[in-house]
């Protein structure tokens, strides 16, 4: 029994050690060298725009005998290439990037103004085309959390029959989210059936259905949609005409925490002068090198956010999960965040770069993000786990659209979305997610309570007070309180300053009360009521900032290139709280 059990033992082990033997006769392929199994694609690729530019014709392309994979993409490799105007064909090249996160870089045809034509990606090593789009009316952008945004149209006469679709990259597959669209009369001006696809069967939806079906565009594609799709967009290669540095270029640098603050402070002073129709078309592309894919997307996102507002970029450190190690938050003086980074498997990961939103502390190291434009208000609520997953708890949607841009409200939470009416999303908002109150603002709540602490990454170009003293600086705000019969009321701060020495300064304020009361002759109007008053001190130096005392205030002033802070200590004065009450030097309507 002994012999037939150790028999069996021998077995086993030798099962085991051939499965561990076929294991490792084929080990997984790294990053760079799965890039490489695309090179037959790329070369493919290549030799038909160059032939397509010495002026060609190009042949479709034989696929009697081929396997289907195999055909599906000669067939759009040749579309692609056949369909570009002659003129355009250097606009043409491709990029790489890991889509899902499971370490399988997709190999993306795209254009120059990074509208997508085809997706690639490998099963068992060898590439599939998972989508390909291009054609009169055809679509094909980058979206926000790694979606995909495609339409295709046709017209016939004066109908157009556009379609949309919502995807994104699961492994060998493409996942269409959502797959609806409009037959609409463009002479007629009016829409004659809205449809959904559900397993390829068309099915015509109301316009609450189709407006359901729209959110999600709205929310992952913005109206600017150039800016969205250049931030998700990898580098281009173009193969008819590669750009090669003449120069030694910085490395855009993203290993540590001491190189991300280099390489943005390297990015935030690379340009004079930051020109969006320049970004959108690959011109600041190649100010840097990237080591790997990921440095450029890391790259492109703070090139944009660091021009998008406000000056003299700087950081902190500082602890969101509890783990024991400090995340870098990388900010300007007027405490606005960038874009923050955890360290995850020994590497640090961007967590996000605010592009477009507003983002802020809470005193629990909650991350939010305020998304704010003329028909969506979405605020969401994040936490960093212990294992530095970046989690959303909640969002709460404000949406606008429709032929007379009827408002729905919704809730996101735990993977479900819900509409919810207009009381609940003002509840959530005012008790659960905002918890600062007017007159202060997120970057105002961000210095008073978050525990941030801004540090510069470069030394001002001039000295902060003899430049702000020869400005006018502005705070505005939405206040809570309103009188019981009016709609609103806003309450302004102008702040100016005379006779300035080293030693003090005369600062004169003005503030603004206006009131805004329904109009009983026309309800789509207010009635303005404003009065204004005004408040005059000395600002002395003294242990290295200007303080200052005046009637019922007590409190400080900071300086900087473009903000100036009014630190209030002590008040008895309603019109100035106590807090950190930031100004900038931009003030409307001047």
């Amino acid at each position: 029994m002994k012999r037939i059990l150790a028999a069996l033992a021998g077995v086993l082990l030798c099962a085991v050690a051939l499965l561990a033997c076929t294991s490792c006769g084929t080990p997984k392929l790294s990053y760079e060298e799965q890039k490489a199994a695309y090179d037959g694609i790329i070369a493919e690729y290549t030799n038909l725009l160059t032939a397509r530019q010495n002026g060609d014709e190009l042949t479709p392309p034989k696929t009697d005998g081929m396997k289907e994979e195999e055909a599906a993409i000669a067939e759009a490799l040749y579309g692609i290439v056949a369909d570009q105007k002659a003129e355009t064909l250097a606009d043409l090249g491709y990029g790489f990037k890991d889509m899902d996160g499971n370490g399988t870089p997709e190999l993306i045809l795209l254009t120059r103004y990074t509208s997508i034509r085809a997706v690639f990606t490998l099963v068992n090593r060898k590439p599939v085309l998972l989508e390909a789009n291009y054609g009169e009316g055809a679509v094909f952008l980058f979206a926000t959390k790694n979606r995909f945004f495609m339409e295709r149209s046709t017209v016939d006469g004066s109908i157009r029959d556009a379609t949309l679709y919502t995807c994104h990259v699961e492994g060998d597959r493409m996942v269409y989210d959502a797959v609806y669209g409009e037959v609409y009369d463009q002479e007629k001006k009016e829409t004659l059936e809205l449809y959904q696809m559900v397993d390829g069967n068309r099915t015509v939806i109301d316009k609450e259905a189709f407006n359901e079906l729209y959110r999600e565009r709205r929310q992952t594609l913005d109206t600017e949609y150039g800016r969205t799709v250049k931030l998700f967009s990898p580098y281009i290669h173009y193969p008819l005409g590669e750009k090669v540095p003449t120069e030694n270029l910085p490395v855009a640098d993203f290993s540590s925490y001491e190189a991300i603050r280099e390489t943005y402070k390297a990015i935030s002073t690379c340009l004079e002068k930051f020109d969006p129709n320049k970004w959108l078309q690959g011109e600041y592309d190649n100010l840097f090198t990237y080591p790997d894919d990921r440095s450029f997307e890391y790259y492109s996102q703070l090139l944009y956010t660091a021009y998008r507002g406000g000056f003299n970029e700087g950081y902190d450190e500082i602890d969101l999960n509890g783990d024991g190690v400090d995340e870098l938050v990388l900010m300007n003086e007027d405490y606005i965040i960038k874009a923050i980074f955890t360290i995850k498997n020994g590497k640090p990961v961007m967590l996000d770069a605010l592009t477009h939103e507003k983002g802020w502390l809470d005193s629990e190291g909650f991350i939010h993000v305020d998304r704010e434009d003329e028909y969506m208000l979405e605020y969401s609520l994040y936490e960093l786990t212990a294992d530095g997953d970046y989690n959303l708890i909640y969002s709460i949607l404000l949406a606008q659209y429709g032929n007379y841009y009827q408002t729905y409200y919704y809730l996101t939470k735990e993977g479900k979305t819900e509409k919810i009416t207009s009381d609940r999303f003002k509840e959530i908002y005012n008790d659960e997610y905002c918890v600062y109150t007017a007159p202060f603002e997120a970057n105002e709540y961000n210095r008073a309570v978050s525990g941030l602490t801004y540090t510069p990454l470069t030394p001002p170009a001039e000295d902060p007070v003899r430049n702000a003293v020869t400005k006018r600086w502005y705070k505005g705000a939405w206040l809570n309180e309103i009188p019981v019969d009016a709609n609103s009321a806003y309450g302004a701060i102008y702040m100016s300053f005379e006779n300035v020495t080293e030693t003090q300064m005369d600062v004169h304020v003005t503030y603004k009360y206006a009131v805004y009361y329904p109009d009983p002759d026309n309800q789509y109007h207010s009635l303005e009521d404003i009065t204004e008053s005004d408040l005059n001190f000395t600002a002395r130096f003294e242990n290295s900032v200007f303080v200052f005392e005046a009637d019922g205030l007590k409190g400080h002033l900071e300086f900087s290139q473009t903000d100036l802070w009014l630190v209030v200590e002590e008040s008895s004065d309603k019109r100035f709280p106590v807090g950190y009450h930031h100004l900038s030097d931009y003030i409307p309507g001047e």
